[in-house]
Formats: structure tokens, C-alpha cells, sequence
């Protein structure tokens, strides 16, 4: 009996310590989830936290690629230049074809100083060759006022008089701007070496240039049977045929011409600059003219006329 009174004691004893052991057991098993809760909270936070991204500034960025400025097509002259002399020339407008307003051929016999208007007399509306013979016969082909069909005019007295040829036109050169892919020449009509060809000049009856829209140039020796491959001028504005072969005139050598430059260019080989038609603006110019008479070269730039006595090498002072 006293053994099991001393075990009941001994158990009543223990309690205080077992509660107790309880109690700090939670105390730590709360402070540890807490702790837990806690670290879990600031590990997600930080995940949302934004990464800065650093820059580096020796990677090379990538340079724009310079575009090219495609240049216009070369138009289709509005007017007509053909010199006789140093003092002596004539010139006229494309005109419409199909139109009721016959042509109007100019002439000037001081240099250009002052022309001459004579309305022509035959049905002719448009041209599109001007080819001075002397200092009173020039002749045009252009097409009709009702039909467009290609007509051949010529006056023998300086423009008081006019007289149709029909023809004479399937011996005369021509690019009927109707049918831009074909040359006329003597010997036949026959392909073009361009789609558009804006200046022709004629040497002979088998020889002659043509310059095209794209600024190309092509020569032709068969009456224009057959062209060479080509040669191109920058800039190239106008065409005229000389004694021994062509001229060129042109826009975009400004590093050696401020103004025209003119190239010679003979019936094979590159074009060769010859002289500078300086103080003339051709920004604002719509056309820019070249023709070679026997002894003189003339250019016309918008209303501006010049005149060379050396085949083009030297002009007279502008501005």
C-alpha cells in the first residue's frame, strides 16, 4: 500500500514538468512556422522583383542603309533646236498631235536675242524633228491636226512660205513619240534600242544617235538596223550630231561644271567633257537644247541662249 501511495505522488509530481515541456514544445513549433511563414512570404516577393538589364554599349548598332533616290526618266523635248551659223537659228514646240493648232516655226538671226514667229500653213500640229538647212530652208516631220499621220513640212523662204512633202518622209530620219519603240531612218523603220528614245541625231543617211530615257545613248551605223550596247552619261539632257560625231550635253558633273557640261562623243568610244556652259541654272530650266550648226554650237537652257564658236569647248560669260 505505501509503495503504490509513493507511485501516485511521484506521478502527480511529474506532471508540472510534463506540461511544461508541452508548452515550450509549442512555443518553438509556432515560432518556427512563423519563421517559415515569413521567409516563404519574402521569397515570393522577391520573385516579382524586376532584373535590371544591363546595357552594352559596345554593341554596335545598325547603321541605316542610305536608299538611293531613283532619278526621273528624261521627258520628251517640248521644243525643238536646229543651229545654221553663229547668228542664225530656228526652233519650234512639240506641240499635240491631233490638235487644230498647227505648228509655229521661230527663226533668229542675231543670236537669239530676238525670234521670228511664222505659223505654219500645212496641217502639221506637232513636231518631232527640227533640221535647219541653211539660213532659209528647214524642214519638220511631226504628225497631222486630224489623223497624226507623219507629215513632212518645209519652207524654202525663212518661214513665209510652207509646202507638205509626203514623200520625202520615208526618207528622213525620225521617233515618232506614237510608236516609242521604233527609229525610222532612210533605210526602214526599225526597233528601237530603248523603250523611250527623247533625242535623236542624225548623222547620215546610216548613222545616227539616239538618247533615251534612262539617259543611255546608242549609236547605229546601218541606218538603225542594228545599235552598239550603249553608252551612258549621267545627267544627260540633250543630243546633237556634229561634223565627226556627237554632243552631249549634261546636268551632274557639278565638281567640274557648275551649269552644262558638254562631252564629245564620237561614233564608238566613252563620252569625253569638252567644255561648261557655267552660270546657267538648271534647276528651274525645264529643258535644256543643243545643236551644232556648220560653225557654231548653240544651248538653250529655259529662255537662256549661249553660243559657242569653238565646237563647244568655250561659251560666253553668264550672269
Amino acid at each position: 500500500m505505501a509503495q503504490d501511495r509513493a507511485r501516485k505522488r511521484g506521478r502527480r509530481n511529474n506532471r508540472p514538468v510534463i506540461i511544461g515541456a508541452i508548452a515550450l514544445f509549442v512555443v518553438v513549433d509556432v515560432a518556427l512556422v512563423g519563421y517559415a511563414i515569413l521567409n516563404t512570404d519574402s521569397a515570393s516577393d522577391s520573385s516579382f522583383a524586376e532584373t535590371p538589364v544591363r546595357e552594352d554599349n559596345n554593341t554596335p548598332s545598325a547603321e541605316p542603309t542610305p536608299t538611293q533616290t531613283a532619278r526621273e526618266p528624261l521627258a520628251a523635248p517640248a521644243t525643238y533646236l536646229s543651229a545654221v551659223d553663229a547668228t542664225t537659228a530656228y526652233r519650234t514646240q512639240a506641240g499635240d498631235c491631233g490638235s487644230a493648232t498647227t505648228a509655229v516655226l521661230e527663226k533668229t538671226s542675231d543670236g537669239g536675242a530676238t525670234w521670228t514667229s511664222s505659223t505654219l500653213t500645212t496641217d502639221l500640229s506637232s513636231v518631232f524633228r527640227l533640221q535647219a538647212q541653211d539660213s532659209t530652208y528647214a524642214f519638220m516631220v511631226g504628225g497631222a491636226t486630224s489623223t497624226c499621220e507623219v507629215g513632212f513640212t518645209a519652207t524654202y523662204t525663212s518661214g513665209t512660205g510652207f509646202q507638205t512633202y509626203p514623200d520625202r518622209v520615208a526618207a528622213t530620219w525620225y521617233a515618232d513619240p506614237a510608236t516609242p519603240g521604233v527609229v525610222h531612218s532612210p533605210a526602214g523603220s526599225f526597233a528601237s534600242p530603248c523603250g523611250v528614245v527623247t533625242g535623236l541625231a542624225p548623222s547620215t543617211d546610216l548613222s545616227a544617235a539616239v538618247l533615251c530615257d534612262d539617259r543611255t545613248i546608242y549609236r547605229t551605223g546601218d541606218g538603225a538596223r542594228a545599235w552598239d550596247s550603249g553608252t551612258s552619261v549621267s545627267g544627260a539632257v540633250a543630243l546633237t550630231q556634229t561634223s565627226n560625231g556627237y554632243l552631249v550635253a549634261s546636268t551632274d558633273d557639278a565638281a567640274a561644271c557648275v551649269g552644262v557640261s558638254v562631252a564629245s562623243l564620237g561614233y564608238t568610244g566613252d563620252a569625253t567633257p569638252i567644255g561648261c556652259i557655267a552660270g546657267v541654272d538648271t534647276a528651274d530650266a525645264p529643258q535644256v537644247l543643243l545643236s551644232a550648226g556648220a560653225t557654231s554650237v548653240w544651248a538653250q537652257v529655259g529662255n537662256d541662249v549661249a553660243v559657242s564658236a569653238d565646237g563647244g569647248v568655250t561659251w560666253p560669260a553668264r550672269g
